[in-house]
């Protein structure tokens, strides 16, 4: 059994989520959709490697000031940063800031999925050589009162 990927899709609408989890449906990947910083940076807390896909949208600033944000928190988190309207002065930015890939321009679904299809092999690396120690504890089940004690 593969252990499963973080992938956390922060974007104003949600159409790279339904996009990218139709495609990878069958990947062993956790899901997250955000829309603003204090939920990506929530989703991330605490993994190793997480993927993010992170949509400019119409207000780049905002959305790098989250990029920064992210990579403070999770600096080996793979990045890619997607830019349908095109502002080629910030690719470069984005990249200082911790973006592993920047895309411009229209970003066909089956390619974004591809790259986010090859970024799973490359964080399970990661987070293999990280050590399970490194990967989030999960939540105690409320129901058992057992799980409250190994807390």
């Amino acid at each position: 059994m593969n252990p499963r990927q973080l992938v956390v899709i922060s974007e104003r609408r949600g159409f790279w989520a339904g996009q990218l989890r139709a495609r990878l449906q069958d990947r062993p990947v956790i899901w997250r959709e955000t829309r603003g910083t204090n939920d990506l940076l929530a989703a991330v807390e605490g993994w190793p490697c997480p993927i993010v896909v992170l949509d400019l949208g119409t207000q780049p600033r905002e959305a790098l000031e989250r990029l920064v944000r992210l990579a403070v928190l999770c600096p080996s988190a793979l990045v890619l940063v997607l830019d349908r309207h095109r502002h080629p002065e910030l690719h470069d930015l984005a990249r200082e800031l911790g973006a592993t890939r920047v895309w411009s321009g229209f970003a066909p679904p089956p390619n974004v999925a591809e790259v986010i299809d090859d970024w799973l092999i490359l964080a399970r690396h990661r987070t293999a050589l990280a050590g399970r120690a490194a990967l989030p504890r999960p939540e105690p089940d409320p129901g058992d009162p057992m799980a409250l004690l190994e807390l």
